[in-house]
Formats: C-alpha cells, structure tokens, sequence
C-alpha cells in the first residue's frame, strides 16, 4: 500500500514537472498571440483584463480605456519605453505602422507567460487612446494579476491624461 502511494506521488510529480518544463519552453507565436485587441472575443475563464474604449470595441470592456492629451505615436513610444523596463517582458512582434504591439512578460516565480497586446488610436485634435488586452496563457484564474498589471502601466502614462 505505501509502494502504491510512492508510486502515485511520483507520477503526480512527473506530470507537474512535464507541465512546467511545457510553460517554461513555451514559444510564442506572433500569429496566435498578436491579435487586434478591438475585435477580441473575450474567453469566459476570469484570467484576462481588457481595456478600451467600449464605443470602439467589439467585446464588453472591463475598464474604459482613458483620453491622452498627445498623438498615438508619442503615446506608443512612451508606453513602449517603460514596458520594456518592466521584469521579464519582451515585446515578441509589432506592427508599427499601426501602433500595435504585443509583449509575454513571465511571471516572477514559475515563469508562466502572460500576453499583452497594445493599440494605441488617434482620435481627433491631437489626441489619443489605446486598447489593452492582457491574458494568461496558461490557468483558468490569474488571482488579478492580469488587471494589476494594467493598471500599473497604465499609471506609468497618467501624465498624459487630458
């Protein structure tokens, strides 16, 4: 009976690790990960966060996106410049000319990707908006971190606020 329970502990074990080393290793494919954040279909399992303006989206935002005082480009390369400088975050493929980006940053312990897709949008008289899709790759949940995550970055442009 004990020889029966060493046994299952282990292939738990093996799963786990199987599962790790798979997260860990992961690739990320621009072509599955860098999606237009405004016509998303939002999943029905609670580990993303979105935001935009919902007069533009196809999907139910979770936080209307906000209005900056300065055109989309200098809004993306100021996001852009700050997100880079954030733990484990690369960006893994841009579409400059339409101000849209995605990055995987990992978490701090288990190193579990997490994507974040960017579009910044022009709107009228200089000024500008963006979209924001954050998701985990992998879980059902992600305890807020999705969310957390956003409203940090989003932080780091509040100065540009109208």
């Amino acid at each position: 009976m004990q020889r029966m329970a060493i046994y299952m502990v282990l292939a738990i074990l093996l799963v786990i690790g199987a599962f790790y080393v798979r997260a860990v290793t992961a690739s990320h494919d621009p072509a599955e990960w860098h999606i237009d954040p405004l016509v998303v279909e939002l999943p029905s399992s609670p580990n993303t966060y979105y935001v935009a303006p919902q007069s533009m989206a196809e999907a139910e935002v979770a936080l209307e996106a906000p209005i900056y005082a300065v055109p989309a480009a200098i809004m993306a390369n100021a996001f852009n410049d700050y997100v880079l400088t954030q733990p484990n975050t690369l960006a893994i493929s841009t579409s400059a000319d339409e101000l849209w980006t995605t990055y995987v940053q990992r978490t701090p312990t288990l190193k579990m990707p997490d994507y974040i897709t960017v579009k910044f949008l022009e709107l009228e008289g200089g000024r500008s908006t963006l979209v924001i899709y954050s998701r985990s790759r992998f879980g059902y949940g992600d305890m807020g971190v999705n969310k957390a995550r956003v409203d940090l970055w989003l932080l780091s442009l509040a100065s540009f606020e109208e």
